[in-house]
C-alpha cells in the first residue's frame, strides 16, 4: 500500500487523539495510563511549527492510516541536531510495511530541516516498533530497564537512534 504524508492541521486532533488514545489504553506502546484529551496533544505535537512537524499517515484515497511527528530531543539549545521521531499506526495496520514506507519518506525531510540525529524511545516489548527501526537502519544505543509500570508490568525504555549524514 502506497502512503502519503499531509501535515496535521488542527481539524486533524481529534483523529489523532483517537489513534493515541487506543494505545494509552490496549498496548506498552505509550506510558500514559489514562486517555489523554485533545488539548493534552498540543503540549508535545507539533501543528504549525515551522520546523517540527507532524503529519497523517493516509493512503492514495485519503484514508487516515496513522500519525507520525519529529519534535525536538530535549529543549536544551545544545541538542538541536537532534529529533525523537515517533509513529503510529491504527492497529489493525501494523506489520504491513507501512511505517517502514514512511521512515522512508520522514528521513529526507528531517535531514533537509538541518538534523543530523533521529532518535526513537520504544518500550522494551514493543517488538514491531524495533524490528521496523532495525529494519531502517537505526541502532539501539541505551536501555533504561524497568522505568515504567502499566499493567502491573514493569518496563524497559529503549533508545534507538541513526545519524544522518553530514550537511
Amino acid at each position: 500500500m502506497k502512503v502519503l504524508l499531509h501535515r496535521i492541521r488542527e481539524k486533524d486532533l481529534e483523529t489523532v487523539r483517537d489513534i493515541y488514545n487506543y494505545y494509552i489504553l490496549h498496548s506498552t506502546a505509550v506510558y500514559y495510563t489514562q486517555p489523554i484529551r485533545t488539548e493534552a496533544l498540543r503540549t508535545f505535537l507539533p501543528v504549525g511549527d515551522p520546523k517540527y512537524h507532524s503529519y497523517l499517515i493516509q493512503s492514495p484515497d485519503e484514508e487516515v492510516l496513522g500519525f507520525c511527528y519529529y519534535a525536538p530531543f530535549k529543549p536544551k539549545d545544545a541538542f538541536r541536531i537532534s529529533v525523537e521521531f515517533t509513529l503510529y499506526l491504527r492497529p489493525h495496520l501494523i506489520g504491513q510495511g507501512i511505517g517502514y514506507q514512511v521512515m522512508l519518506l520522514i528521513e529526507p525531510v528531517i535531514y533537509d530541516m538541518g538534523f543530523s540525529n533521529i532518535v526513537a524511545l520504544i518500550s522494551g516489548d514493543n517488538e514491531p516498533s524495533i524490528r521496523m527501526f532495525e529494519k531502517c537502519g537505526y541502532q539501539r544505543c541505551a536501555c533504561i530497564r524497568q522505568v515504567a509500570e502499566k499493567f502491573g508490568k514493569k518496563l524497559d525504555l529503549v533508545m534507538y537512534q541513526k545519524l544522518l549524514p553530514a550537511h
